[in-house]
């Protein structure tokens, strides 16, 4: 079954990923080598198979737009 959750972050040899907003628990050996929080990845058979570059990247801009938006506002004001 593949599932999508985003990094949340690292305790010692385990990655904690947030799936449907629940905290899960993973083996941090085997995962993709440039891992990092705040990262979308897919999970399959109990493991991060991969990194979701397209989504990680949808993420990391729209957080940047909001980011000069809120910046934007403070220098205006």
């Amino acid at each position: 079954m593949k599932q999508t959750g985003i990094v949340d972050r690292f305790e010692g040899d385990t990655v904690v990923v947030e799936i449907g907003g629940k905290p899960m628990n993973f083996p941090r050996a085997g995962a993709p080598s440039m891992l990092a929080e705040g990262m979308v990845v897919v999970v399959r058979d109990g493991r991060i198979a991969e990194i979701d570059q397209i989504e990680t990247q949808r993420i990391e801009d729209d957080m940047r737009r909001r980011f000069e938006r809120i910046l934007g506002k403070q220098i205006d004001e």
